[in-house]
């Protein structure tokens, strides 16, 4: 992260100008934060969002943050925001504080692209995001696929190579202490191969955490087809550090994560929205979907989940902590 970014952060926390959002689908995106403030009224108001989108699952970790340009329009919103909903979910309203100087280190040493002892994070996932529409987007070459915008280009281009499997679960992994940990263990794991994101480590159900053994696991995107196959094949049985042996293999479902609580679409994008007020485009769509399809397109059906799923769903490490990302 750019010194001028971190620096406009600081003024933004310093000038009351920055707020949180909370309690938010995992699946929810970016421009579905910015849809729902500019039809709460903050169209010309809001400035940014600072987010993180992991490039694996597209999940974000729950939460976001949401800069204004002036303290005024900030507070207008903590007071007007309470009450809304995303997705028929709650939205939680707060305020954000400088942090104190004893706990700016681990935050930095989290999110900065280069963090201690030479260890450079693989994927930077927190950054700011304006809109897809935004004309101060920032172009891959200029923030090298980092961030919200790096993030779903990469979900999308593995969207269009649909039929290359190009991802691959990696188990027999230990409790990690943190994401940094996490991200730097399977660097050394991976070293020699051609991968472009690892997801982060997922605890797995109570009933296999009682099973002697190392059950953490997590999925890796690799550059090529052949390359994930080059990976599997030479990385499963080995022994790790630690003890045990990794399990690997093709991962079963390139799908959008599933959500315990429902999914995005079929629910009313914000329960609190004025009579007659328009549509969000997601909304749109999950509108026009209902009536048999987008421009003719019928969406597929959604089964249920399965117990691995939910149980997938319910780890607790999808949570990641604001100074672990």
């Amino acid at each position: 992260m750019g010194a001028g970014v971190e620096g406009q952060q600081r003024d933004a926390l310093a000038e009351g100008r920055r707020i949180y959002l909370g309690n938010l689908l995992y699946s929810v995106q970016p421009d579905d934060v910015v849809d729902l403030l500019r039809q709460a009224g903050f169209v010309d108001s809001f400035e940014k969002l600072h987010i993180s989108i992991d490039p694996v699952s597209g999940r974000n970790p729950g939460y976001c943050f949401a800069e204004f340009r002036t303290r005024d329009e900030a507070d207008r919103a903590l007071g007007s925001l309470p009450g809304s909903s995303l997705f028929n979910r709650p939205l939680k309203v707060g305020p954000c504080h400088p942090k104190s100087s004893s706990s700016t280190p681990s935050r930095r040493g989290a999110n900065d692209r280069t963090g201690g002892d030479g260890y450079t994070p693989t994927f930077q996932r927190w950054g700011d995001w304006r809109g897809n529409d935004a004309t101060d987007r920032p172009a891959a070459a200029e923030d090298g696929e980092q961030g919200p915008y790096g993030a779903l280009r990469h979900l999308n281009s593995r969207r269009q190579r649909s039929t290359e499997i190009t991802q691959l679960y990696i188990g027999g992994l230990g409790k990690m202490a943190n994401q940094p940990q996490h991200d730097a263990e399977m660097q050394e794991i991976l070293a020699g191969y051609e991968y472009v994101a690892i997801g982060k480590r997922i605890t797995p159900r109570a009933e296999t955490r009682a099973i002697p053994g190392n059950h953490h696991y997590c999925f890796v995107d690799f550059s090529s087809a052949d390359e994930a196959e080059r990976a599997m094949r030479e990385l499963n049985g080995k022994p790790i550090k630690g003890g045990g042996t990794l399990r690997v293999s093709l991962a079963r479902s390139k799908g959008p994560a599933f959500e315990l609580e429902g999914t995005n679409y079929g629910h009313n994008w914000r329960s609190s929205a004025a009579p007659g007020a328009p549509l969000g485009r997601r909304q749109e769509n999950a509108r026009r979907e209902g009536q048999g399809g987008q421009e003719g397109h019928k969406r597929p059906a959604r089964g249920e989940p399965t117990e691995k799923q939910r149980s997938i769903m319910a780890s607790n490490n999808w949570r990641s902590q604001a100074a672990a990302n």
